[in-house]
């Protein structure tokens, strides 16, 4: 199958591991709330940023199952967390830290038992938006999954 990464396995790897999120969501959801103080807190919000094909026509056969084609995916896990310190939102940042931990922990170095990608690596985090009560803070990993192949 040629589809998109499914993230709907991380989303429950985050609800199995992280029980302090009072909720975990996709794309769909984040793109559905219309402002800031509408997120529900601590929640965290998987979204697929980008897919792309490897140059690896010569790799060794092994690393192509059935003839499938290695896809590298780069996705951010968005955490929604209460900012009621400051204006700049630093020290909100640093009340996340925890859940943030949380979260990266949780995917670092993980895949699921079906192997159906290779393990997360982590590549950046970052404040996304914030306000005086809610902060958004981004972490972007990646992984490899599998497309193509010989169809059934």
């Amino acid at each position: 199958m040629s589809a998109p990464l499914d993230t709907t396995v991380i989303e429950q790897r985050l609800r199995d591991a992280v029980p302090d999120l009072q909720q975990v969501k996709g794309a769909a959801e984040f793109a559905g709330v219309s402002s800031l103080a509408s997120y529900r807190v601590p929640s965290a919000y998987v979204v697929l940023a980008r897919e792309e094909g490897t140059d690896e026509t010569n790799s060794q056969p092994g690393r192509r199952p059935g003839g499938k084609q290695q896809a590298k995916v780069t996705f951010g896990v968005i955490t929604a967390v209460r900012n009621y310190r400051d204006a700049t939102g630093a020290q909100a940042a640093q009340d996340a830290a925890p859940i943030i931990g949380h979260i990266r922990d949780a995917l670092m170095g993980w895949q699921p038992d079906d192997q159906s990608m290779r393990p997360i690596g982590w590549l950046q985090g970052d404040v996304l938006d914030y306000n005086a009560s809610i902060l958004l803070w981004i972490d972007v990993f990646t992984t490899t999954h599998f497309i193509g192949g010989n169809a059934p």
